[in-house]
């Protein structure tokens, strides 16, 4: 029987790995170079990455309001939500498909968002190259369309977001 998926805190030793899934994930998920996923570990909001069978199978960067410079999609969101989520990258290794990697990804996205009072859970899926996987998964976890974007990459996306009911405390 397979051990159940386990999400952790990326780390340096991580990063092989992560650029492994990341150029396997193209062109569903940007090219990531060595310096912007050291970037990340260093400034993301949430960079983790979920394990199955003991090895890296899927990682997930997020990043919270409050950064400059992210990209055409993240200043869309940021006009229209004073707080938020934004799931920059999220990919899956082939051998960690249907078993459970990125629902155990978002759920510790959620968690995150939850425990630190954000509202809302924000991405985008490509359109141009189509991402159908992508767009299916999302949908599934309950996300919806609320726009669409001509990136300065050259790609169309669509804009997705899921709002966080927040419990009493």
């Amino acid at each position: 029987m397979a051990e159940p998926v386990r999400v952790r805190a990326a780390a340096a030793s991580d990063r092989a790995r992560i650029a492994a899934i990341n150029r396997e994930g193209q062109p569903g998920v940007n090219p990531l170079s060595a310096a912007e996923l050291d970037a990340c570990l260093a400034r993301a909001t949430l960079f983790c990455v979920a394990e199955l069978d003991g090895a890296v199978a899927g990682y997930l960067i997020a990043l919270a309001t409050g950064f400059s410079s992210i990209g055409d999609e993240y200043a869309w969101f940021e006009a229209r939500h004073r707080a938020f989520l934004y799931v920059d990258q999220v990919a899956v290794a082939r051998d960690g498909w249907r078993r459970g990697v990125g629902a155990a990804l978002y759920a510790e996205l959620e968690r995150v968002a939850r425990r630190s009072g954000i509202p809302q859970l924000v991405c985008e899926v490509n359109l141009r190259p189509a991402n159908p996987r992508s767009l299916a998964f999302h949908a599934a976890l309950g996300f919806v369309e609320v726009g669409q974007l001509e990136v300065s990459d050259g790609r169309r996306v669509a804009l997705l977001e899921r709002a966080l009911v927040q419990s009493p405390r």
